[in-house]
């Protein structure tokens, strides 16, 4: 395959633009010629030997387990001109970009209403109860890592890859904890446009009217000497039965993300 192509082309998936990079590599938006669908592909670094292309590897085999709707999913990989592996999977994003939280935390004015940040605080949560029942884990999920698609459904971009390729493949009590305060400190970033860092202010002196409920939840989950063991008791815990919001307001903030350039 020439170089020209090997660019233009990955396998059956011709990339048509080149999106923002993610935390691993630079990515694209591509379309499968098969059948005229999009999706992403991601290249990642070289790599530099035999064990490191295996670990590679037992990421991707990682991956390909996990089969949940708030985790991004694995189509295919494989390894290109220069040992740069190559992965695909399903495109999340509108017609112009990959959304990140982070972007419609942004296009929100940096804070969402607390019935938003519940909504998309449960289904990370779902994920990583998921992916810690079958014996995965992620460590500590940034904002940037949880994907938006077109109907406001979050999902975690390449759970548990960033750690596999390090070598660490079990997880224990001290990673299920910090994981889950990591999705706490998301939640408390949401509704008060503020990272978690001490000494932090409770959410409810920062924010009016914030339902006392989540508050408690958030001052537990964030407690330096106990917080929450799991992501089922978070989830238990989290006052998320409250009615969501529309469907439509969801969709007018993603439109405002249609005209960034990427």
């Amino acid at each position: 395959m020439s170089h020209q192509s090997e660019r233009d082309h990955f396998g059956p998936y011709r990339l048509v633009r080149e999106l923002s990079s993610s935390s691993l590599g630079r990515r694209w938006l591509a379309l499968r010629e098969t059948d005229q669908t999009s999706h992403a592909v991601y290249r990642f670094e070289s790599l530099p030997d035999r064990v490191w292309r295996r670990r590679h590897m037992r990421a991707m085999r990682a991956l390909s387990e996990l089969r949940h709707p708030h985790l991004l999913s694995l189509e295919a990989c494989s390894f290109g001109i220069g040992d740069e592996p190559w992965v695909v999977t399903p495109y999340t994003g509108n017609h112009d970009c990959i959304v990140t939280l982070a972007d419609v935390l942004a296009a929100k004015g940096e804070s969402l209403s607390a019935p938003e940040a519940e909504r998309a605080v449960l289904q990370v949560l779902e994920g990583v109860s998921y992916a810690h029942s079958v014996g995965q884990g992620n460590g500590p999920i940034a904002l940037e890592q949880v994907l938006v698609d077109r109907r406001g459904s979050v999902l975690i971009e390449l759970y548990g890859v960033s750690r596999a390729l390090r070598g660490l493949d079990t997880i224990n009590s001290e990673l299920i904890r910090d994981e889950v305060r990591s999705v706490v400190e998301i939640a408390y970033r949401l509704v008060t446009g503020l990272a978690a860092d001490e000494p932090r202010i409770p959410a409810g002196r920062l924010v009016k009217k914030l339902p006392r409920a989540l508050d408690e939840w958030l001052e537990e989950g964030l407690d330096p000497g106990s917080g929450f063991q799991s992501a089922d008791e978070a989830i238990a815990k989290l006052p998320h039965r409250r009615p969501e919001p529309e469907a439509g307001r969801v969709r007018t903030v993603l439109g405002k993300l249609t005209a960034w350039s990427r």
